[in-house]
């Protein structure tokens, strides 16, 4: 708004780092999402994580279920799940970007059993409409700006599960980057977890949980940003659950 008041020489507000790794983190999606399609091969989006494969398997497949995608993207396990649960399930995928819920939307496959909603908003400020059978989060928490906010995700998560319902999470922690000259610096990630505190976060709020499967793949890749090339290392923790009780008829 132009209040008829000139405003030379003030410096520009400095931006945090939280800010700066937000739109970093929207810019590599957008420009993915834009070069790139569903079963791409060469790139993360060319299959689903075999997480999705080993969730579904705890999942009752006698009756409809209630599926949360927690940073949905496209679609790489969205569209599988509608695919996969059985007819009257409900999949709510969840987004930061509309853009990508609008390429989610289109990409679903004509006479899927199961009903697609969508809701575009920060994982930080999301609730859960419904109770859920499984809440499937891939690569998506670390993108919450600090531990703290990933815990009460985590916390709202908990009192969603229904009586023996699945959480299968997908961590990217001990995220790195390292230049040219072979010097080490964090990596530009919202939420910098290591393996240690990420797994202290789930006992903490899972404490009664049985866990099924918990695996750790340190991993390298080559990224560009700003014309400069350097190596991103990092480890997936993936971590699956399910909640204390029978699941319910």
């Amino acid at each position: 708004m132009d209040d008829g008041h000139e405003d030379h020489g003030r410096a520009p507000e400095p931006i945090s780092d939280f800010d700066r790794a937000r739109r970093e983190t929207v810019r590599y999606h957008e420009e993915l999402y834009a070069a790139a399609e569903l079963g791409q091969p060469g790139t993360w989006l060319a299959r689903p994580h075999r997480l999705l494969t080993d969730a579904l398997a705890l999942l009752a497949a006698d009756r409809p279920v209630v599926a949360y995608d927690l940073g949905a993207g496209i679609g790489r396990h969205t569209i599988p799940l509608l695919e996969e649960l059985p007819a009257g399930s409900t999949v709510v995928a969840v987004d930061l970007l509309e853009s990508a819920l609008e390429h989610l939307r289109d990409a679903v496959p004509p006479g899927v059993g199961a009903t697609l909603r969508t809701r575009a908003v920060d994982l930080s400020a999301f609730e859960f409409e419904s109770a859920a059978d499984l809440v499937f989060a891939f690569s998506a928490v670390e993108h919450l700006p600090d531990l703290a906010a990933v815990r009460r995700l985590l916390e709202r998560a908990r009192a969603a599960l229904t009586p023996g319902g699945v959480l299968a999470l997908g961590f990217v922690v001990d995220r790195f980057e390292v230049d040219a000259d072979g010097e080490r610096r964090p990596a530009m990630l919202e939420s910098a977890m290591s393996s240690d505190e990420a797994l202290e976060l789930l006992s903490g709020v899972f404490p009664d949980a049985t866990v099924a499967d918990q695996r750790s793949d340190p991993s390298e890749v080559r990224e560009q940003r700003d014309g400069e090339s350097y190596t991103l290392t990092s480890t997936l923790l993936t971590w699956l659950a399910t909640a204390p009780g029978d699941p319910t008829p």
